[in-house]
């Protein structure tokens, strides 16, 4: 089996977790009996976890499946992490020994979407719809449509709805109710951000050789560069992201994408990862919305 870490929380043991969700990707730790492929993931030693790893879980499930292998896993001893595995979401899509599903959560959803198609079919945005009925309903206790909300997941997720470059073409909206708060995470198993970056050195851009990688991607969040296709329209999205942020409209916002971790609400954080330690295929997006942020977007319509 995949040994989990016993801290297998996302954002305070990041090197601890990527490389956890190294070897859940690598060949070496499949396994084949008969025709059926599989990988056993023991979080059977996890005595703290988080939403992000959640997040990350159920994309690399949901890649493995892709590629026809099966991702068993060996919950917690640990009644509270297996608990909030369940609250979580994790279990909704999977079934027990007895071939069973498990019962829905209602502390969370977590809602595939499909990638590199340049926009959201009418199904989900239907979806993303509700969801933010959902989450205005669980901050202000009435449940109701707010395009604004709407339109900052979408800013968010508009990197994974443009781009696929990957086998696997789905992208995973995670949403957790929790007291007085709401935390989204947007988590894609592809290629990332700084690989989809169209960097040209020109004069204009030679500095860039001189630069760290989490500083170039601090600079795409600028729009300080465009995106492999060159189009106008592209990576667009990126400061809308950050300006969100700085509007107050959203908190707690963190960034992880191939090797390099941002933490817009704590620049001290950010860092590029040291070489020769594990990357993030893929990028990674963490942020919270409470009350104050919806009367922020509300005021600022």
């Amino acid at each position: 089996p995949v040994v989990a870490p016993t801290d297998l929380r996302f954002i305070e043991n990041l090197d601890g977790c990527l490389d956890f969700f190294r070897d859940l990707r690598s060949k070496d730790y499949v396994s084949q009996r008969g025709r059926l492929k599989y990988v056993i993931m023991s979080l059977k030693d996890v005595t703290e976890i988080d939403y992000g790893t959640i997040s990350v879980l159920t994309s690399l499930n949901d890649d493995l499946g892709f590629k026809k292998i099966l991702l068993r896993t060996i919950l917690p001893d640990n009644p509270i992490c297996k608990q909030f595995m369940i609250d979580s979401g994790y279990l909704n899509n999977l079934v027990d020994d007895y071939g069973k599903p498990f019962p829905k959560s209602e502390k969370s959803e977590l809602i595939f979407f499909e990638k590199g198609t340049g926009y959201l079919s009418d199904e989900d945005s239907k979806k993303i719809s509700l969801i933010v009925k959902n989450v205005v309903g669980h901050i202000t206790g009435i449940a109701q449509y707010c395009q604004p909300v709407k339109t900052i997941i979408l800013e968010i997720c508009g990197n994974s709805i443009e781009w696929s470059g990957t086998e696997n073409k789905q992208w995973l909206l995670g949403v957790k109710y929790e007291k007085d708060k709401v935390i989204f995470t947007v988590t894609d198993v592809g290629r990332g951000i700084l690989e989809t970056l169209y960097r040209r050195f020109s004069k204009k851009y030679f500095a860039d050789i001189l630069r760290s990688d989490d500083e170039i991607l601090k600079r795409a969040f600028d729009k300080k560069y465009g995106s492999t296709t060159q189009e106008e329209n592209r990576n667009k999205g990126l400061p809308a992201v950050k300006a969100n942020f700085i509007q107050g409209k959203i908190q707690g916002l963190k960034v992880i994408t191939n090797n390099v971790i941002l933490h817009f609400d704590d620049d001290n954080q950010s860092r590029e990862f040291k070489k020769g330690s594990p990357r993030f295929k893929g990028t990674f997006y963490q942020w919270e919305m409470t009350k104050d942020c919806l009367t922020t977007i509300i005021t600022q319509q």
